[in-house]
C-alpha cells in the first residue's frame, strides 16, 4: 500500500513539473556603493510559475566581459535587496547580475548586467571642477529616472547638499567652489533614482583637492579723466576676471621711472570700476597717466597684469594774433579695435558742454576759431573706440580768449559817381571791433581783379567813413567795383566787406525817329537791392529836379521822345539814379547816381512832295529839327506865281486853303529860306502836289 502510495505521488509531482513555467532571474534595478568595499543591489522579485524557488544567485566581475564569479546567495523569494562586502568598490567600474535557482537544480537565464557608477573629478584650467561618470546600464533600464543629482561635500561641513537634480547627461561642471580657504578637499556623489521604488544608484564618493591657479587677468576697458577742475581724478572700468577664486583687484600706476607702483586694492570679485583722487597720486590735468590692473586669489596668487592705458592729457595755447586757440592731446591705447575718433567738447563761460568738431583716429591736434573776446573757453576730449561701446574723456583745458574783437560788419552804403573823374564811397563799420585800418580794393574789369586803392584809418568815433576816388577815375567810360577788408592790430586781414559796390555806367545814343536811346547798368549790391531806377534829363547842362521816368528794378534801357522839342538846341544830357530797396538788416535808404552823358541830334531838314488835307498828312510843312527861327520863311504859289501861303514859324505849315477856302487839286510851288547855326542863309525850292 505504502509502494501504491510513492508511486502515486511522484507520477502526479511529474505532471506537476511537467505544467510549471521556468522561473526568471531577478529584475536589477539599482546599485548603491555604501563605501569603499561594500554595495547593496535592488531587483525586482520574478513569479514562481508553480515551481519551488531555491535562491537568488548573484554574480561579479572587474570587466564586462568576466570571468564572473558568484560572490553571494539569497535565499529568500520575496526578498528585494541585499548587501554586499569585501568589495572594492571606488577605483573602477564593478559588474553584477543575477539567476534564480529553482527546483532544486534548474536555473533561470541570466539577469541584465548592472555597472557601479564611477564618478571622476578633475579641476579644469578656469577653476571650475569637473565631474565624468558612466550610466549604470546602455541603454537605460525602463524604470530609471532620465536626470542625475550631484551632491556635494566641502569640509569641515558635516554632510552633503545637492548642486543640482536635472542633470541629462553624464557630465557635470561645478563653477560653485569658490571659498575663501587654499587648498579644500572636496567630496562628490551622483545619484540616480529608479521609478519603481525606493532604491537608487549611487556612485561612489569621489575626494578631491581644490587648488587654486593663478587667476586669469582681467580687461581693462578704459580710463577716463572725471570730477571737476581742480580735483579732476581718473576712473578705471574692467571686466571681471573669468577666475572664480578672485578676492579683488590691485592698481598700478607707471611712475615717472617707467616702474609699476600698486595705487589701490579694489575687493570684490565682481567689482568693475574704481576712481583714484589726489591722495593716491593721480593728477590727470598735469600729464597723461598709465595704468593697469591685476586680480587676486583667496590664497595670494596674482594674475598677469592687463595692458596699460594712458590718460588722455589735453593742452590748450592762445594764438590771440591768428583768433585761435590750438589744442593738442596725446593719443589713446590701447583697445582691442583701436580708436574710431575724437570728439572735441567745448564750453563758453561755465555752459553745458557742446560737441565742437569730431576729428579721426590720427588726430591729436585741433585749432578752434573764430574767437570771442574775453570768453572763458574750456575743452575736454573724448576718445571713441571702434566697437562704439568704449569711450575714455581727458582733463579740462582751458582759458580766455584775450584776441582782438574782430568786426561783426563792414558794408558799403553806397558808391556814386560824382562826376566824370571822381567816385564817392561811404563804409558802414563796427567801431566797438579792434580794427587798425580798412584797405579799399577796385576792380576796372567788373570784378575779375582787384588792385589796392587806398588804406582809411579806423575812426571808432564815427560809424560811417567817406572817401572819393579820383584815382584814374574814368566813370563815363566803365563800371567800377569796390571792396575792402579790416585789418587789426596783428596786421592780418580780419574781415571782408558784407558786399561790393559797383557803380552804374550810362551809355546814350540818338535814334533817327527823333528819340534817345540811354542804357545802363545796375548798381550793386545793397542788402534790399535796387527798388527802381529814375532818369533825369538836361538840356544845355541844366537838368531838371523832376525826372524824366521811373524805371522799376530789371529794367535797363529808357527811350526819350525829343520830337516835340525841335525847336531847342541839339545837346540832351542824362543820368540815372537807383534807389534802394527794402533793407531789414541796416534799414538804410540810400541811393547812387550814374555818370552823366550828353548826345546831340542831328540837324534834318526835308520836304514832302505831297500831302492830302483830308487825309493823313494834313499839314505840309517842311520835316526838321532844330531849326533857327530868326529869318525864316516859307512861302507857297500857284503855277500862275501868285503867292497862296506865307509864314515865318517853324512850326506853322499850310492847311491846303487859300483866304479860307479849299485850294484845288494841282501842284504848288514851295520856297523855303532859315539860317544855319553858322547865321548863313540856305534856301530850298520844289514843288508839292495837293491831293483831294
Amino acid at each position: 500500500m505504502k509502494k501504491l502510495f510513492a508511486i502515486l505521488s511522484f507520477i502526479l509531482l511529474l505532471v506537476f513539473v511537467a505544467k510549471a513555467q521556468p522561473m526568471s532571474p531577478p529584475g536589477i534595478k539599482t546599485i548603491r556603493i555604501i563605501d569603499a568595499t561594500s554595495v547593496e543591489l535592488c531587483w525586482t522579485i520574478p513569479s514562481l510559475n508553480g515551481n519551488v524557488f531555491n535562491e537568488y544567485q548573484i554574480f561579479y566581475a572587474n570587466t564586462l566581459g568576466g570571468p564572473y564569479n558568484q560572490v553571494q546567495t539569497v535565499p529568500v523569494h520575496l526578498q528585494a535587496s541585499t548587501v554586499i562586502a569585501g568589495l572594492p568598490m571606488t577605483n573602477t567600474i564593478r559588474y553584477f547580475y543575477l539567476q534564480t535557482r529553482f527546483n532544486n537544480n534548474q536555473l533561470s537565464t541570466s539577469s541584465d548586467t548592472i555597472q557601479s557608477i564611477l564618478l571622476n573629478v578633475i579641476q579644469g584650467a578656469n577653476g571650475q571642477m569637473q565631474l565624468t561618470w558612466n550610466p549604470i546600464h546602455t541603454p537605460a533600464f525602463s524604470t530609471t529616472e532620465g536626470t542625475y543629482r550631484i551632491y556635494r561635500r566641502i569640509l569641515p561641513a558635516p554632510g552633503f547638499t545637492q548642486l543640482s537634480n536635472s542633470i541629462t547627461t553624464t557630465s557635470f561642471n561645478d563653477s560653485t567652489i569658490w571659498h575663501p580657504v587654499c587648498s579644500e578637499t572636496v567630496f562628490y556623489r551622483v545619484e540616480q533614482a529608479d521609478l519603481g521604488g525606493a532604491c537608487i544608484s549611487v556612485s561612489n564618493e569621489r575626494e578631491t583637492t581644490f587648488n587654486n591657479i593663478i587667476p586669469d587677468a582681467p580687461t581693462l576697458k578704459a580710463v577716463t579723466v572725471t570730477n571737476l577742475p581742480p580735483l579732476q581724478d581718473v576712473t578705471l572700468t574692467w571686466d571681471v576676471s573669468p577666475s572664480l577664486d578672485v578676492k579683488g583687484y590691485y592698481v598700478y600706476q607707471l611712475n615717472s621711472s617707467g616702474s609699476p607702483v600698486q595705487v589701490a586694492d579694489v575687493p570684490g570679485r565682481l567689482s568693475i570700476t574704481t576712481t583714484l583722487t589726489a591722495a593716491d597720486g593721480s593728477f590727470p590735468n598735469n600729464l597723461s597717466e598709465i595704468y593697469r590692473i591685476a586680480a587676486y586669489d583667496s590664497c595670494g596668487n596674482t594674475s598677469s597684469p592687463s595692458d596699460f592705458h594712458h590718460t588722455i592729457f589735453a593742452e590748450s595755447d592762445l594764438d590771440a594774433c591768428n583768433g585761435i586757440i590750438n589744442l593738442t592731446w596725446n593719443k589713446y591705447g590701447l583697445w582691442p579695435q583701436g580708436v574710431a575718433s575724437y570728439e572735441i567738447y567745448v564750453s563758453q563761460n561755465g555752459s553745458p558742454f557742446a560737441v565742437l568738431a569730431t576729428v579721426g583716429p590720427n588726430d591729436t591736434t585741433y585749432q578752434h576759431f573764430p574767437l570771442i573776446q574775453s570768453t572763458l573757453y574750456t575743452y575736454k576730449i573724448k576718445a571713441l573706440d571702434a566697437s562704439g561701446f568704449l569711450f575714455s574723456e581727458s582733463n579740462f583745458t582751458g582759458l580766455i580768449a584775450d584776441v582782438p574783437i574782430r568786426p561783426a560788419f563792414l558794408y558799403f552804403k553806397y558808391a556814386t559817381v560824382k562826376n566824370n573823374r571822381a567816385v564817392d564811397l561811404m563804409l558802414y563799420h563796427d567801431t566797438l571791433a579792434d580794427i587798425k585800418e580798412y584797405v579799399i580794393f577796385r576792380s576796372d574789369n567788373l570784378g575779375d581783379t582787384f588792385d589796392t586803392l587806398t588804406v582809411i584809418p579806423f575812426e571808432p568815433s564815427n560809424s560811417f567813413l567817406t572817401y572819393t576816388d579820383t584815382t584814374k577815375c574814368l566813370t563815363f567810360r566803365k563800371s567800377y567795383v569796390y571792396r575792402a577788408v579790416a585789418i587789426d592790430s596783428c596786421d592780418q586781414v580780419v574781415y571782408n566787406s558784407n558786399n561790393t559796390a559797383k557803380t552804374i555806367f550810362l551809355r546814350a545814343a540818338t535814334e533817327l525817329n527823333m528819340e534817345n536811346t540811354i542804357t545802363w547798368s545796375d548798381y550793386e549790391s545793397w542788402t534790399g537791392q535796387v527798388r527802381s531806377y529814375k532818369v533825369f534829363r538836361g538840356f544845355q547842362g541844366v537838368f531838371s529836379d523832376i525826372p524824366a521816368a521811373t524805371i522799376p528794378f530789371g529794367e535797363n534801357t529808357y527811350t526819350d521822345d525829343i520830337s516835340n522839342r525841335i525847336s531847342k538846341d541839339g545837346e540832351y544830357c542824362y543820368y540815372v539814379q537807383a534807389y534802394q530797396g527794402l533793407d531789414t538788416l541796416n534799414f538804410f535808404a540810400d541811393s547812387s547816381r550814374s555818370n552823366k552823358i550828353c548826345i546831340k541830334q542831328l540837324k534834318t531838314f526835308y520836304m514832302p512832295n505831297a500831302f492830302q488835307p483830308d487825309g493823313v498828312n494834313k499839314i505840309f510843312k517842311p520835316a526838321s529839327t532844330f531849326l533857327n527861327a530868326n529869318n525864316y520863311l516859307f512861302q507857297i504859289f500857284n503855277k500862275w506865281g501868285e503867292r497862296v501861303f506865307e509864314t515865318t514859324e517853324p512850326s506853322t505849315g499850310w492847311d491846303g486853303t487859300i483866304n479860307g477856302r479849299e485850294a484845288r487839286m494841282d501842284v504848288y510851288v514851295y520856297r523855303i529860306t532859315f539860317q544855319n547855326e553858322n547865321f548863313e542863309t540856305n534856301e530850298y525850292r520844289g514843288t508839292v502836289t495837293l491831293l483831294r
